[in-house]
């Protein structure tokens, strides 16, 4: 058995750091600027993320091709 240590975090690896500025730039244009905005808006705003968006953003960050 060997230790193999893990790279240190790199959001440069992870597909969900590529997600967060589309939605957040989605809320802002609705200017979601209360609870009950956001609670309001944030279905919505989830919902425009495509799923050919989250491959792209899988494939930027050295995935493999997901079928």
């Amino acid at each position: 058995m060997r230790v193999r240590f893990l790279p240190r975090y790199s959001p440069d690896l992870s597909p969900i750091e590529q997600g967060w500025p589309k939605l957040k730039g989605i809320l802002r244009t609705k200017e979601a600027r209360t609870v009950d905005a956001l609670n309001e808006e944030l279905g919505p705003a989830l919902n425009a993320i495509a799923a050919t968006d989250a491959k792209a953003w899988f494939k930027l960050c050295g995935y493999p091709n997901l079928n």
